[in-house]
């Protein structure tokens, strides 16, 4: 217990520094290789946005007039407006323009966006028993080339070296085979069903890709903090959205193949409807979303199948504060098979240039189905280290960003994860407490230190990371 306080106060310590700076956040659906990256990103810096509490941007999705309100005041404030309102629209057209030519159009040539990075990663420095000293070196190659093929139709290349290799388990020794694992082709093109009675276009999008993978083993013992760190990659499915009398609707058929003969072995069909309310008490608006996931081995097996879904809601509690809800449900035994996640994300509130979240999660010891384990891996949401959540745990976790120059920002985020009757003295327990910072050393490269502190609660060991990584976006 004593190790534990110990442990904890870390924690506290590690978020408590990193209030005073911190590095740029990332959502989990903008990648760096995105053809809007640098925009979206240049929106967060100036403290225009940071997207939904659960890590995401959403750029497809459409927003309220009022929160059109709220992105056009920060905006204008952002960029000082009120004195210097005409040269500050210009400079706006002329980045409209510039992201604009990005996009290629059709036969003008294919240019290439993307990221680099290269990271090394020192183990288990002050472990107290069992931890193996060393160092592991990486990189992260990522790729992007975007075709508009006029009319809104689109296709992009994406090529992604994930570094997953130097974590695998031995199944896989090439750490990815070039065609089937680390390149994905996602195509879309928006079709007029207006002759259908629907006002809006129905963007069709069709998706042939490797799906997430994970960091699967540690085999030199070096980095046990790393394990299960997944990188999201688009499967291969074939989606289509349109919004229908003010909800956005979305479907989507996804196929596992197997990896060497590309036949089906199992099915998922989803289903999303969201909705955003406005004038309502208290909040004045608020979003809800319903997503069901059906999933059948083979040809769609009538006797292994799993039918899932989940209920979320976000509002903004103030033009700083929002916070969001879940409830997943993955069968009839009760709490077993349910799981209830909360959010709360702090926008600045102290007016400092601090960005903040704290999220909360209970899982249900039957929630992710264990015939479909290795396609639901990821359906209770990950947390701040990008490992999923699992059956019969308790999560709670938070970032903190904060600004401390227009080059330097420093970053703190933890973990713990309890078993289901809030235990810490669990085999499934553990925590993870980091602290880093980010430096822009030159246009589109930053230089990343962190430090990490990880608990095991299994091996009951302690183990640490001291980290440095250096990025080039291009």
């Amino acid at each position: 217990m004593k190790k534990f306080l110990v442990l904890f106060v870390a924690f506290a310590v590690t978020f408590a520094i990193a209030t005073s700076a911190s590095a740029q956040m990332k959502f989990k659906d903008v990648p760096e290789s995105h053809w809007a990256a640098s925009a979206v990103y240049d929106l967060v810096k100036l403290g225009v946005t940071n997207g939904y509490p659960d890590g995401t941007f959403r750029g497809t999705k459409q927003i309220t007039r009022y929160e059109t309100a709220v992105f056009l005041s920060k905006l204008a404030k952002a960029v000082g407006a009120a004195t210097n309102v005409s040269s500050d629209i210009d400079a706006l057209k002329k980045d409209v323009a510039a992201l604009k030519s990005r996009r290629s159009p059709s036969g003008a040539g294919l240019p290439l966006m993307g990221s680099y990075k290269a990271s090394w990663m020192f183990g288990n420095l002050l472990a107290e028993k069992g931890g193996i000293r060393g160092a592991v070196a990486s990189y992260r190659l990522q790729l992007t080339t975007v075709q508009d093929m006029g009319g809104g139709a689109e296709v992009a290349i994406n090529l992604d070296t994930m570094d997953y290799g130097f974590m695998d388990d031995g199944s896989n020794s090439t750490g990815g085979a070039l065609a089937t694992d680390l390149i994905d082709i996602v195509s879309s093109v928006p079709v007029n069903l207006s002759a259908m009675g629907l006002a809006d276009p129905v963007k069709l999008e069709l998706a042939v890709g490797p799906g997430s993978k994970q960091h699967s083993a540690d085999p030199a013992g070096t980095i046990p903090s790393e394990i299960g760190v997944t990188y999201v990659r688009p499967g291969t499915y074939i989606a289509a959205s349109t919004n229908m009398g003010g909800a956005d609707v979305y479907g989507r058929y996804k196929a596992k193949q197997h990896p060497a003969s590309g036949r089906v072995q199992s099915n998922q069909i989803t289903g999303k409807i969201g909705y955003a309310f406005s004038g309502v008490p208290m909040v004045n608006t608020m979003k809800l979303d319903v997503t069901g996931d059906y999933f059948s081995a083979g040809q769609f097996s009538t006797e292994t199948r799993d039918l899932r879904g989940i209920v979320g809601v976000s509002a903004p509690l103030t033009d700083k504060i929002e916070a969001s809800a879940k409830l997943g449900v993955g069968g009839t035994d009760g709490s077993s098979n349910m799981m209830i996640a909360g959010a709360l994300a702090l926008d600045d509130i102290l007016d400092t240039g601090t960005v903040a979240t704290i999220q909360v999660s209970k899982v249900g010891s039957k929630f992710i189905s264990t015939e479909y384990a290795a396609e639901e891996f990821d359906y209770a949401g990950y947390d701040n280290f990008m490992r999923p959540l699992i059956n019969n745990t308790v999560n709670i976790g938070g970032t903190v960003v904060q600004t401390v120059s227009d080059d330097i920002k420093l970053v703190g985020k933890g973990d713990i994860r309890l078993n289901g009757l809030y235990d810490f003295e669990s085999t499934l327990s553990r925590l993870t407490a980091e602290g880093g910072i980010s430096y822009a050393i030159a246009p589109n490269t930053s230089l990343d230190a962190t430090y990490r502190v990880y608990k095991d609660q299994e091996n009951k060991d302690t183990s640490d990371i001291a980290a440095l990584g250096l990025m080039y976006n291009f």
